[in-house]
């Protein structure tokens, strides 16, 4: 009989002793998963809420997240739409906990994205960084790996030929929002 209840005890001692590595394991496991989202899967599962983006030089914008990409997301707001990169980012308010996975092979960077606007031929405003906001309007004619060239427009004018204020050579990493009509398509 005493045998018994010592075996009993020695049995529930090592069935005490594998649960508790196994909740360890898993906790572990949990852990090293969410070491591995990425910003962009956060802001992935608050697509089409309202939220405010906050950038690295203060400039805040509000909109209703649209996209979101590995290097960039996407803001719709009263008839505009807002690129701006990951990388310039400080915090985004609004999000949910829900988290998204980029769905889809193809992966659009933030030229892929300029991209298509200097395609359409769009007018935009560009947000750079610098210690006092700075900007520059126009038409993106180039985008390269690493620049885009700006054909700076007078305020409200069409790009024709003879309206053009010159051009300007801007730096991919200097560019801290991208603001252009909502009529684009991202």
């Amino acid at each position: 009989m005493r045998w018994d209840a010592l075996f009993g005890d020695l049995d529930a001692q090592w069935h005490a002793a594998t649960q508790q590595e196994l909740e360890g394991q898993v906790n572990e496991l949990a852990r090293v998963e969410a070491s591995q989202v990425t910003m962009a899967d956060a802001l992935r599962g608050s697509l089409g809420r309202e939220v405010a983006a906050v950038l690295r030089n203060g400039v805040v914008h509000h909109g209703t997240l649209q996209r979101v990409e590995a290097q960039w997301m996407l803001m719709g707001s009263g008839g505009l739409s807002v690129v701006l990169p990951l990388a310039k980012l400080q915090q985004v308010r609004g999000i949910d906990h829900a988290r998204g996975v980029l769905q889809g092979r193809v992966r659009y960077t933030l030229a892929s994205a300029l991209r298509i606007l200097a395609r359409n031929r769009a007018a935009v405003a560009l947000g750079l960084e610098s210690a006092q906001p700075a900007g520059v309007r126009g038409v993106l004619d180039q985008v390269g790996a690493d620049f885009v060239v700006v054909a700076r427009m007078a305020d409200g004018v069409a790009r024709v030929r003879g309206n053009q204020q010159g051009t300007v050579v801007v730096a991919l990493d200097a560019v801290m929002s991208v603001t252009s009509s909502g009529e684009n398509e991202f």
